[in-house]
């Protein structure tokens, strides 16, 4: 009895200390992770008190983490110090005087390699291809200094002296009375965030009105395609046989051939096609944004379920399904993507109290940052959650398409063909060698940050050759997918929307997508409408943008558009006539991801297109490029001098439309 009374107190003590150390290492750790400039980069999209919340979720977690560490390493040696009763306390104090060394190893470490990143990142102007250029840039100094660490080191621990002074830097946080108030302190740390966050999302809730007996007779499906641009598509007119079932089907359908969107990425596209908005009118800049509470109501799903639509939508783009979470309400069928199948999603259900839906923070970032921190540690270098396979989306839309009655409206968004580049088998090698194409798969999204130069195009042009490929992949699904639907019949009272949230771009010195210089195939995407019955194909040559599908959805529902949608609905260009729309419409763009939600919009880009020609407006410096159309792929030119009326003329249409920003 005294024997075992004596082994529960030795673990006792010894697990308060483990799990102390374990969890001001990893504290230690994330600090400093954030205060190197996490925390200021959320600040562009959350609030303070939000940038508040998020760094308490991660000490929160990391703390969590370093408590679970000491319990381990207590369990561990647990058999020993019953086995060695005589050694019990001696080996409980190596054991504690092992992890405290271990834990001034690996902080010492991580401040060098700061450090040293700091330092490059200092001394060397901060590069446009951002963080990742300052870490490769200073990776040999990185390597030279952790030799020299290592040798340091050992040698400190050689001596007895400095081994010790060592070993009880520590002591002072490893007092039992310490200890004990710090595992308290991160057990009621994770029970407060737990109930705040629980707290929160009540409120977030609100009971969704039934939708009315009766309900409407048409059906509306909108398909959209990530990173799809109309100009490596055959149907407007690439050379390669790219999208040959969306040409079939466009061969009964009304093709919209300059149509442009809203941004140069995800997000504030999506957000546009949610609310018939720009990015400057959403406020919507970065790839984590989300619309604030006083603009989320004012949205399209909203205004379809009102009028007797069931709604419904399938996005496999992660920072878009956050975004449209934000809707959650507005929608019928909102099923959430696992975006990494295995051990990562098991580990982000189980942790689901700590990231509820409270309204408050980010939830896609605290889900990427899961994501990079278990691929790290698994050394999985491809980013999968942007691997979702273009057949498992539309296997799920047919899946909700089941469930939803007639009169509904449903969204799909296809996050291919997005990098990287990953075809089907059935595709791979049809344009490139699959072994050359496989390469490319590691280094598709850090290349050529913002411009390569033109000695490096045919690599670009290889590239260009895999992501064509991986257009048929997904084309290919969308063929099998309408065949499915059209046999069910369901297609009979549907119009069909195919489109997509930004394009990609190979040519000119830009490479793939998220842009200032707003280049024509970055912003040029597909616009393919069938309505029901449709038997004749149709292009329509007028110029828009995407703030017009919104409103063209709902006059295609027979809904009025509110007021806070400004652009016009292209349904008038549906009905076969003359007029082709040659000259006439406006399309604008725009980049905002270098401004902060809480303040004006000072950095960016604004830009519009009018006839054959595009203007775009530099924020930072309020100079302006004017681009014939036939050139708009070269990020560098500008003809202002050659045509300034025409400059000046396009210039004034973004003043009148955006007052503020030009």
């Amino acid at each position: 009895m005294h024997r075992e009374t004596g082994l529960f107190s030795t673990l006792k003590s010894l697990w308060y200390r483990l799990s102390s150390i374990g969890i001001l290492t990893c504290v230690f750790y994330e600090a400093l992770l954030l205060a190197r400039g996490t925390a200021q980069g959320w600040s562009f999209y959350l609030s303070g008190g939000e940038v508040a919340f998020e760094v308490l979720v991660r000490l929160v977690v990391v703390a969590i983490v370093g408590l679970l560490l000491g319990t381990a390493a207590t369990a561990g040696v647990a058999p020993v110090l019953w086995y060695c009763q005589s050694w019990r306390e001696r080996l409980a104090g190596w054991t504690t005087m092992a992890a405290a060394i271990a834990a001034v190893f690996l902080i010492s470490r991580y401040m060098l390699i700061a450090l040293i990143q700091w330092a490059a990142g200092f001394l060397t102007h901060p590069p446009v291809g951002g963080t990742e250029d300052v870490f490769s840039r200073a990776l040999p100094v990185v390597k030279i200094a952790l030799i020299a660490f290592y040798v340091a080191f050992a040698l400190i621990l050689w001596f007895p002296r400095s081994r010790k002074a060592i070993s009880s830097s520590l002591d002072p946080m490893l007092s039992d009375k310490m200890t004990r108030r710090t595992a308290l302190v991160t057990v009621a740390g994770t029970a407060g965030l737990v109930a705040a966050e629980y707290v929160l999302s009540k409120r977030l809730l609100s009971v969704q009105a039934a939708l009315p007996s009766q309900r409407p007779k048409s059906n509306i499906l909108l398909v959209t395609f990530d990173a799809l641009s109309a100009e490596d598509m055959s149907l407007y007119g690439s050379s390669l046989p790219t999208t040959p079932n969306i040409d079939a089907f466009a061969r009964k359908a009304t093709t919209f051939t300059r149509y442009y969107s809203a941004s140069t990425f995800t997000t504030p596209s999506i957000a546009t096609i949610l609310t018939g908005r720009y990015p400057s009118e959403t406020g919507v800049y970065q790839i984590q944004g989300s619309l604030p509470p006083e603009k989320v109501q004012q949205n399209l799903p909203r205004l379809l379920r009102a009028a007797g639509y069931a709604t419904g939508a399938f996005i496999s783009n992660p920072y878009a399904y956050y975004l449209v979470k934000g809707f959650a309400n507005d929608f019928d069928e909102l099923p959430q993507p696992h975006f990494q199948e295995g051990n990562l999603q098991r580990l982000w259900e189980a942790t689901q109290p700590l990231h509820q839906d409270s309204g408050v923070g980010s939830r896609v970032e605290e889900y990427f940052d899961l994501d990079r921190t278990w691929n790290k540690i698994a050394r999985i270098s491809i980013h999968l959650p942007m691997e979702y396979r273009p057949a498992a989306s539309f296997e799920h839309a047919q899946k909700i398409l089941a469930r939803m009655p007639e009169g509904f409206f449903l969204w799909l968004h296809v996050i291919s063909p997005h990098s990287p580049y990953i075809p089907d088998v059935q595709e791979r090698g049809r344009y490139i060698p699959y072994d050359e194409g496989r390469t490319f798969e590691q280094d598709s999204e850090l290349l050529w940050r913002p411009h390569y130069e033109p000695d490096q195009q045919k690599q670009v042009d290889r590239r260009r050759l895999i992501y064509d490929e991986f257009i048929m992949t997904a084309d290919r699904a969308f063929g099998a997918f309408m065949a499915e639907v059209e046999a069910t019949g369901r297609l009979k009272n549907t119009t069909v929307m195919v489109s997509a949230d930004h394009g990609e771009s190979f040519q000119g010195g830009v490479y793939q997508h998220a842009q200032v210089d707003l280049t024509r195939p970055v912003i040029h995407i597909p616009l393919v409408i069938r309505t029901p019955d449709q038997q004749e194909g149709r292009e329509v040559a007028l110029t828009a943008d995407q703030t017009s599908l919104a409103p063209t959805i709902l006059e295609l529902a027979g809904q009025p558009r509110p007021t806070w949608m400004r652009s016009p609905s292209l349904v008038p260009w549906l009905t076969p006539g003359d007029d082709l729309g040659e000259g006439k419409g406006v399309a604008f763009s725009q980049f905002l991801a270098k401004n902060s939600v809480l303040k004006p919009l000072r950095h960016g880009s604004i830009g519009v297109i009018v006839g054959d020609y595009q203007y775009v407006v530099y924020l930072d410096t309020q100079e302006g490029r004017l681009r014939p159309l036939s050139e708009a792929q070269r990020w560098e030119v500008d003809r202002t001098g050659e045509n300034p009326v025409k400059a000046q003329a396009l210039r004034a249409i973004l003043r009148t439309r955006f007052p503020d920003l030009i």
